[in-house]
């Protein structure tokens, strides 16, 4: 699986960069952007989980690879 950020949403709140730096990162526009290409893992699987649930605007979206 994937992790999607809605850049139509996101309003740069820093919770996930600042929780789980490993998977997120503030970008040239000041915006989230994703590290990672691939989710693998538990502990990863645990960590999107938990940045989905912080998001103050419900910007962070998990899918299916392709």
């Amino acid at each position: 699986m994937r992790i999607v950020i809605d850049r139509d949403r996101c309003i740069s709140s820093g919770e996930c960069c600042y929780n789980h730096p490993d998977l997120f990162e503030f970008g040239d526009e000041g915006l989230t952007v994703v590290k990672v290409g691939e989710v693998t893992g538990d502990r990863q699987r645990l960590e999107v989980a938990q940045a989905i649930e912080v998001c103050p605007t419900g910007a962070i979206s998990i899918e299916p690879s392709a």
